[in-house]
């Protein structure tokens, strides 16, 4: 397990210097409020960014899709363009105590390199495009209903999926937060950042760095209270050979006291 906290991350946080990793918005919810009553609709907003969080861009609203997480089944919520704030904007309500999850899925898209920077659409779309990546993006939030904070650690089945494995709501600042990465629902090994709202303008810049063990689990530093947003991501090839990369995002934003 690797951590820079301590001597390097605090004062400077972690910047991502890899070209794919600068290029492209992370997709992340951030929810209006770190707790709602039983069945009372609590705002969130779904944010393209990279500063965290504050949204700079819109999608493309076919290809973002939001849901609850209910009774171990995905339900859509409707989702508002927000012009003037960028972002899509919708109402999650929950019937039940607990944790209520939030789920986005930023659909497939394909991203080509030609002569004249990276452009939406295939090599074959685009005379001259020398690389494709395909971009996939999933984004979790976690809010507390009704004083409850059962069902924390479930999995809604997203491909890449980030999972806490401890309440959120009950970790202090200065304690770990052990989070768990799965990939097609299989535990996997993977690099793990972390930070938490405010805490630069500085774009692609994180306060915290790690790394998962064998098993995909990753230790989080919790530094500060407030809005927190973990994020992974892992590269393979697509299996339908539509491009020459697949690229998969993930985070999950959650509130600590």
């Amino acid at each position: 397990m690797i951590n820079l906290t301590k001597q390097v991350a605090c004062a400077l946080g972690v910047v991502l210097i890899l070209a794919g990793a600068a290029a492209a918005h992370e997709t992340a919810i951030k929810p209006g409020a770190a707790t709602a009553a039983v069945g009372k609709g609590v705002p969130f907003g779904v944010h393209s960014a990279h500063v965290f969080i504050e949204s700079e861009e819109l999608e493309a609203a076919a290809d973002v899709k939001a849901f609850v997480f209910v009774d171990g089944k995905a339900v859509p919520v409707a989702l508002t363009a927000n012009d003037k704030g960028l972002t899509y904007d919708g109402e999650a309500s929950f019937g039940k105590a607990g944790t209520g999850i939030i789920a986005v899925h930023r659909l497939p898209q394909i991203w080509s390199l030609t002569p004249e920077g990276m452009k939406k659409g295939t090599k074959k779309e685009l005379p001259g495009a020398t690389k494709s990546n395909r971009y996939e993006k999933f984004a979790k939030a976690l809010v507390a209903v009704g004083g409850g904070s059962a069902g924390f650690d479930a999995v809604v089945g997203q491909r890449l999926e980030l999972v806490p494995l401890a309440d959120p709501t009950a970790v202090k600042v200065g304690q770990d937060l052990d989070v768990k990465v799965l990939y097609d629902g299989k535990p996997t090994p993977a690099t793990v950042l972390a930070t938490y709202d405010g805490f630069t303008k500085t774009p692609n810049t994180y306060a915290y760095y790690t790394e998962t063990d064998d098993a995909g689990v990753a230790k989080v530093r919790i530094t500060h209270p407030g809005l927190w947003l973990v994020r992974t991501e892992i590269k393979g090839v697509p299996a339908d050979g539509s491009a020459d990369q697949e690229v998969l995002r993930s985070t999950l934003t959650f509130f600590v006291q």
